[in-house]
């Protein structure tokens, strides 16, 4: 193997890829990269058994070949390296990858390629295309509800369900649930994607223009396309799903609220914000409280005092209503989202609060008990 490849869009593709790797893999070849040239494309493919990732990049191919080195450190010479252009050649005997740019040449021990597991290919019972930037958009309005608990597996990720021309994403903790949907014509399936791929899918998402998505009962896969230009053309990653069946999400899910209350996204964002700057760390919420065209957003505690902010909003209801939050729960969809306005609706202090736009999305939050 002998290429030739510009620098940066080496570092792009290396970075793309190196986050499947795990710190203390089970075999050393999970530590490496697996290294493909051919055509004019050099491949890189990574895999941790659960998720693989491959990204390719323009290439001068002067010799085909492949082989695998270890990826971190791959990815830190080249990140290291300060030249426009990256020669990398296997030396005699195969044991060795040359990398050389500039004045600096390294001889990295190199391992078979034929050790390295190979990237599943699978039928795919269902395959769509859409836009990268709408379901990267999706899958950010939801991500911060998945549980983070490894006990609960089956809500340590999104679910995807595609059902009456619609394609729904959920994701919740048992705290707060949140929710989109998008209308799209595809074939009925479900699947939950874990966080790990989560993270990762929305990295690959961020610069891309077009993304294929396929699953089965097993697995799934996204590819996506990049602009021309410098940097990768495409990635593709393939990830086992979870097992198991998905709660029922839609009983969640409020069937009818007493009060809906419209309010500026960035001025009840900033507000909630800075009260809960006051909220003591030990039990910290903040209460929104809604009287006559009033809501009332405060924070107190022992520790460091408190907080009280008023905001107009058109609201009649009589009496008041208090209603007590974790902070983070309302911060995290507020941020999430990028509309002017968001509808807010509750029921009494006791019930979830929902927060709504005018689009496909809505977030439950239970709120927190008096003295919780």
């Amino acid at each position: 193997m002998k290429v030739s490849v510009e620098c940066g869009a080496l570092n792009i593709g290396l970075q793309q890829v190196m986050n499947v790797l795990v710190p203390r893999p089970v075999m050393p070849i999970l530590g490496n990269v697996l290294l493909e040239a051919d055509a004019d494309q050099l491949t890189m493919t990574t895999t941790n058994l659960d998720c693989s990732i491959r990204c390719s990049i323009g290439a001068e191919i002067t010799k085909s070949g492949k082989t695998t080195v270890n990826g971190r450190k791959l990815a830190s010479i080249v990140r290291a390296l300060q030249c426009q252009e990256v020669d990398l050649e296997m030396l005699p005997q195969g044991k060795q990858l040359k990398v050389a740019g500039g004045g600096s040449v390294f001889r990295v021990v190199a391992a078979d390629a034929a050790d390295f597991p190979p990237m599943t290919n699978f039928d795919a019972a269902q395959t769509l295309a859409m836009e990268a930037a709408d379901l990267r958009q999706m899958i950010s309005r939801v991500a911060y509800a998945q549980s983070n608990d490894d006990h609960r597996q089956i809500l340590k990720g999104i679910y995807f369900n595609f059902s009456g021309e619609r394609m729904t994403l959920v994701a919740t903790d048992g705290r707060r649930l949140a929710t989109v949907w998008k209308e799209i014509r595809s074939q009925e399936g479900l699947f939950i994607i874990p966080s790990l791929t989560v993270d990762e899918l929305e990295k690959l998402l961020a610069d891309g223009t077009e993304v294929n998505l396929s699953f089965n009962a097993r697995q799934v896969a996204f590819h996506v396309t990049y602009k021309s230009g410098s940097g990768p053309s495409s990635a593709y990653l393939i990830s086992k799903v979870v097992d198991g069946n998905y709660p029922n999400y839609k009983q969640v899910i409020p069937g009818s609220t007493d009060s809906r209350v419209r309010i500026n996204r960035e001025v009840f964002l900033s507000a909630i914000q800075r009260a809960a700057l006051i909220a003591s760390d030990i039990n910290k919420s903040v209460k929104l409280t809604f009287g006559e065209n009033l809501l009332e957003i405060s924070a107190s505690s022992v520790e460091y005092g408190d907080a009280r902010e008023r905001l107009a909003v058109v609201y009649g209801g009589q009496p008041p209503v208090e209603i007590g939050f974790n902070p983070g729960y309302l911060v995290e969809p507020l941020r999430a989202l990028k509309d002017d306005e968001v509808i807010f609706e509750f029921r009494d202090h006791l019930s979830a609060g929902v927060i709504r736009t005018d689009g496909a999305f809505l977030c439950v939050i239970m709120p927190l008990r008096a003295g919780t």
